[in-house]
């Protein structure tokens, strides 16, 4: 009995990384009929150390990332003929949206449950506002083409746009986690963003261990929402709901209760996930961050 009551321990000691989090597991099962828990993927990756840090796109230090926030973009050395380089910057009226979600991962030890539906709710909901709508679901949501598509994204933040960015997925410590198993991480995403010139651009990420991204991605003109903490999780639904919990309550906001702005749809899904949660005993911290001046009208 000792030895069986040793290998529990060890199993529940090795769900998390995190101290703080192991009551999560100690107050229910991974996955129930209720529910299924969005865990630091951290916790589930089995890889050698050194494979891991080969799937780790860092890419820019923080110290770049400050000094990026700091200069407008160079102009070109060369302008091409017939191009006046003092015109103003290109700006734009357009509305685009990236949109990722992946519930099958590489191994099927990692997949998900309704992180596609989220991402299919996300595109319905933005197309409906007018936004083009571009979206990458579970293997097409290789590290390669987040890049190829985020960078695509950056291209369009000029002046006048409107920006919509959503993840639904695998989250571990500030990293969404690629289909192919890539850590991609909050400074990465700053990097990429930081020097976006559009002034109306909203972020969601409803992952676990994802609250760095609120405070990497937050700027003037954008809101940024988040499912949770630096170490806490996020959670999938239950067949009623085909969501992650954050996102259908964002879901219900905007599509039941007929919410009009970004920001009462975020305070109505943090309170009503939070009352989720302390109906089963679970400890969850959604929130997001407003630097948006007014309210924000998808």
């Amino acid at each position: 009995m000792a030895i069986f009551a040793m290998g529990i321990g060890a199993i529940i000691s090795s769900c998390s990384k995190e101290e703080d989090m192991i009551a999560d597991f100690e107050n229910s099962e991974l996955k129930t009929s209720e529910y299924t828990v969005r865990p630091d993927f951290a916790s589930l990756d089995t890889r050698p150390a050194a494979v891991i840090a080969q799937h780790q796109m860092y890419r820019t230090s923080p110290v770049e990332v400050i000094s990026l926030k700091k200069k407008p973009p160079k102009p070109p050395v060369d302008p091409d003929p017939g191009e006046d380089p003092t015109d103003p910057p290109v700006t734009g009226n357009g509305k685009y949206a990236l949109v990722i979600g992946i519930s099958d991962y590489d191994g099927t030890a990692n997949d998900l449950t309704y992180c596609d539906d989220d991402a299919m709710d996300w595109k319905s909901l933005l197309q409906s506002e007018g936004y083009s709508v571009t979206v990458l679901t579970d293997q097409n949501a290789t590290a390669a083409n987040i890049e190829a598509k985020i960078n695509e994204l950056a291209s369009n933040c000029v002046e006048g746009a409107e920006i919509a960015f959503c993840y639904s997925g695998h989250g571990s410590r500030g990293n969404i986690i690629s289909s192919d198993l890539y850590y991609i991480s909050a400074s990465w995403f700053q990097t990429k963003f930081a020097n976006s010139l559009s002034s109306k651009m909203m972020f969601c990420f409803d992952a676990c261990q994802i609250g760095e991204m609120a405070t990497a991605l937050n700027a003037s003109g954008r809101v940024v929402a988040v499912a949770s903490s630096t170490n806490t999780y996020s959670y999938d639904g239950d067949a009623s709901m085909q969501n992650g919990v954050f996102t259908y309550y964002q879901m219900v906001g905007f599509n039941n209760l007929n919410y009009t702005f970004l920001e009462p749809d975020c305070d109505y899904a943090i309170v009503e996930m939070k009352a989720w949660a302390k109906a089963r005993r679970l400890r969850v911290a959604p929130s997001y961050v407003d630097s948006f001046s007014g309210d924000f009208d998808l």
